[in-house]
């Protein structure tokens, strides 16, 4: 089954860390090959570098997303970032030869990385995304969706937003219906 990349366009910290998904606490790898891969890298509306991956680079790329969704999920937990993860992030970028420039406006930025192609380019641009999406005031927006099969991390668009999407709010209440007729119809047995 192909995956439709419907989501992406938020943060590209929070489109690359959403790459895996939990779904009834099976884990499911969305850039499982280098064609998948590659599918996301041409759907993300985020300027990357362009990469020839190769199935040791893809690996690579699959650990780096990890220390950061690690990294996203302590941010959301408000726990203290592993070290590890920090150090790997870090390095990416260092190699990467990674900077963020200032844009033609106020409030707007991009990231370069030493060469406009390679792995070392994408994976410094994809780590200092982590950084940036980290190092801003409004982390409080992060969040991750609680509607069952869900769990994707996303950015909230207003403070009492609870889904990523109107289609987990509807599948969240849809199940939390469910639940409630099914606790219901137990107490009407007894």
């Amino acid at each position: 089954m192909k995956t439709t990349w419907a989501w992406l366009g938020d943060h590209l910290a929070v489109d690359f860390a959403n790459t895996i998904k939990v779904v009834d606490n099976s884990t499911i790898e969305l850039i499982g090959s280098v064609e998948e891969f590659h599918d996301w890298h041409e759907a993300e509306p985020a300027d990357l570098p362009t990469v020839v991956l190769t199935s040791e680079g893809l690996r690579e790329l699959r650990s780096l997303r990890d220390c950061a969704l690690r990294l996203l999920h302590a941010a959301c937990d408000d726990r203290t970032f592993p070290q590890a993860d920090i150090a790997t992030i870090n390095e990416a970028i260092e190699i990467g030869g990674t900077l963020r420039l200032l844009g033609p406006t106020a409030g707007t930025s991009r990231l370069q990385s030493a060469s406009e192609s390679g792995f070392d380019a994408l994976a410094g641009r994809l780590a200092a995304a982590v950084v940036d999406l980290l190092a801003r005031e409004d982390l409080a927006n992060l969040a991750l969706c609680p509607a069952p099969s869900c769990g994707q991390l996303f950015h909230r668009a207003r403070p009492n937003q609870m889904w990523c999407s109107p289609g987990c709010g509807n599948r969240a209440r849809v199940d939390r219906h469910r639940h409630r007729r099914m606790s219901a119809a137990g107490l009407a047995r007894r």
